[in-house]
């Protein structure tokens, strides 16, 4: 056994240009808001929010709001903690701002221009600065509107709003004051990317009891997408219910983008309610700079990625503990965390957001020991090994299809039966190290995604595919690709009609009406093969994709392979402590030696050269463990 180049010792190996490059990238001094270079959430792998929106909602508690708070205070605390990027409420839901503004009111206990103190104060500890303005739950504007038709749902007898009361997205005049306060973020302001809050409008058995609307924005809306008036919403099918919701928020979320890129297109922007578990279209992510994953895991942070296209994900992993965490606080499961890095997540945490004071907007005694206990010595570490983690992708010989346009065959267009099939794929993969990545159908002909690189695609119930997706699948395969049909994919049009018959039966030899066979089916195609199966099994896909890029013994402890091609670097991320042997196969991974490990001591490693590959074997107790190849 031999001891390893610890990473601290190997990042001063770096040229010294790369190393200033580094630390003077970011947080430049300016002469105006528009010359200030943003960040960006890509760029923070240490994200966090003081999320104060469900503290104190009653409204006579409002002049005590931000009273006591002091940008000093929370700056410091955020790099205690070892953060490198934070949310910063501009308008939180109760609908009242924490900056200078003309168009809307400053909370009535705040003491100067908070928002701006407190980026300056965060931008002096090089932690970036997240502007927020919330989308729906503006409370004030409830309020200031009940009785009118846009507001559904009414507060309780202390006036509290909560999540009892949902505007109407089409309400006339709203979507412009959420514009105006934006504007007045993104022109006084250096903030280093932009967030909306809560992407929902009322519809027919929508979130917290709200019903389909008719206010005048909903006629509009109406008549400009389907050339007739909008009378009474019984007189229209299931379908039209869903389709106008869907276009609701989406055009909430393109007015914003584009006025955001009008004011200054390198503010990066992103917004929440474009997850599985949503309602909204997931193409409309695609329009935003960033993934977002609220209430993350590996699975839906891969199909967050796969879905919008992008390389990054903001994860909030321990916001999955619960609104209010209570007594025993959750502990920080590193490995979870960890494995969502490695798959491009960005860790956040909003975790006990109910236990903040909303005088200091400062965690209670309970959330702060937990962040200096839990959060503050993981962010540390994830601090050291951010050289390996930037720019860095999982290798993945195994690309997933999803189709957004398959849920529209399902009743209601319920997203669910869909992701059971697809979940078990992607989770699978991750136990055996050798983790899929997830395809949008509409970047199949992308050559910057060059689908070229998997030895195998699938399609578990995809459906909705153009005739253009399904010629670049066609020519996938005749380049050498191998591709598996799983259960009823490709039998539904985008508009989750059947088909009445199997878009690739004659490719795969079948008759038009045939259905895949419980045992897999194997064709050649060109220079590959299609296949098809009822149920797709890791036997099937193993068959098809051939060896991993890597193996593990024993086979329950998990790594991550990942590349950082312009460094020329591959990077194991061993998730599970003890030893292990990690077999790498030659045609996916070439290193020759280790260059640096983490931790620096509780372990050792052991390379020798196979005839497909490297074999590294770990000794050693030590949690948290990587290796840097190259």
């Amino acid at each position: 056994m031999k001891k390893a180049l610890p990473l601290f010792v190997a990042m001063l190996l770096l040229p010294p240009a790369a190393m200033t490059s580094l630390a003077d990238e970011w947080f430049a001094p300016f002469q105006r808001v528009a010359d200030y270079k943003p960040k960006g959430p890509e760029h923070c792998f240490r994200q966090f929010n003081i999320d104060w929106s469900w503290i104190a909602l009653r409204p006579d508690q409002l002049p005590e709001f931000l009273s006591e708070a002091d940008p000093v205070a929370l700056a410091e605390f955020c790099q205690r903690m070892h953060m490198d990027g934070t949310v910063v409420m501009a308008v939180p839901h109760h609908g009242y701002c924490t900056f200078e503004t003309r168009v809307g009111a400053k909370f009535p206990g705040m003491k100067g221009d908070w928002f701006g103190r407190t980026i300056s104060e965060l931008h002096k500890r090089k932690i970036a600065a997240f502007g927020y303005v919330t989308l729906n739950w503006n409370w004030k504007f409830i309020r200031e509107n009940l009785g009118r038709d846009f507001i559904h749902g009414r507060p309780d007898a202390e006036g509290v709003c909560a999540s009892r009361c949902v505007i109407c997205l089409n309400a006339p005049g709203y979507l412009e004051l959420v514009e105006a306060y934006t504007r007045e973020v993104l022109e006084n302001y250096p903030v280093d990317g932009m967030r909306w809050d809560i992407l929902i409008s009322a519809k027919q058995g929508g979130l917290h009891g709200s019903s389909d609307c008719t206010c005048e924005g909903c006629r509009g809306l109406f008549r400009e997408l389907y050339g007739q008036e909008l009378t009474r919403w019984q007189d229209f099918d299931q379908r039209r219910h869903m389709d106008f919701h869907i276009a609701t928020t989406t055009r909430a979320v393109e007015r914003l983008r584009a006025l955001c890129k009008r004011i200054k297109p390198s503010v990066p922007v992103w917004q929440n309610g474009l997850n599985s578990y949503h309602e909204n279209s997931l193409n409309v992510g695609r329009l935003l700079d960033i993934a977002y994953n609220e209430f993350g895991d590996p699975f839906r942070l891969l199909l967050a990625r796969g879905a919008t296209g992008k390389s990054a994900a903001i994860n909030g992993l321990m916001n999955k503990a619960g609104w209010d965490p209570g007594k025993p606080l959750a502990p920080l499961v590193h490995h979870e965390w960890r494995a969502c890095l490695a798959l491009g997540g960005r860790c956040y945490s909003y975790y006990g957001h109910k236990l903040t004071n909303h005088r200091t907007l400062l965690p209670n005694e309970a959330m702060q020991a937990w962040h200096r206990e839990q959060l503050a010595p993981f962010y540390a570490m994830v601090s050291q090994l951010e050289p390996w983690l930037q720019d860095a992708t999982p290798v993945s010989q195994v690309g997933v299809v999803f189709s957004e346009a398959t849920r529209f065959r399902f009743p209601n267009g319920d997203r669910a039966p869909y992701i059971s099939a697809l979940e078990p794929i992607a989770t699978n993969s991750l136990q055996r190290s050798a983790p899929v990545e997830f395809i949008n159908a509409l970047d199949l002909g992308d050559p910057q995604k060059n689908i070229a690189r998997f030895k195998l695609l699938i399609l578990p119930r995809t459906s909705g595919l153009s005739a253009t997706e399904l010629d670049s699948l066609r020519h996938y395969v005749r380049e050498g690709g191998s591709l598996l049909v799983g259960g009823d994919a490709l039998r539904h049009d985008a508009q989750g009609k059947e088909l009445g018959f199997f878009a690739l039966a004659k490719e795969l030899d079948m008759e038009r009406g045939a259905v895949p066979p419980p045992s897999l089916r194997v064709r050649p195609y060109g220079k590959g093969r299609m296949a098809c199966i009822a149920d797709v099994s890791q036997t099937a896909i193993d068959q098809l994709a051939g060896p991993a890029p890597l193996t593990v013994q024993p086979p329950e402890n998990r790594v991550i392979l990942t590349h950082q091609e312009r460094q020329h670097r591959w990077v194991l991320h061993l998730l599970d402590d003890g030893p292990c042997t990690v077999e790498l196969r030659r045609e996916f991974a070439a290193p020759t030696r280790v260059m640096a490990r983490y931790p620096a001591s509780g372990w050792t490693y052991a390379v020798e050269s196979t005839g497909t590959g490297l074999r590294i074997q770990t000794v050693g107790q030590a949690a948290d463990r990587i290796l840097v190849l190259e």
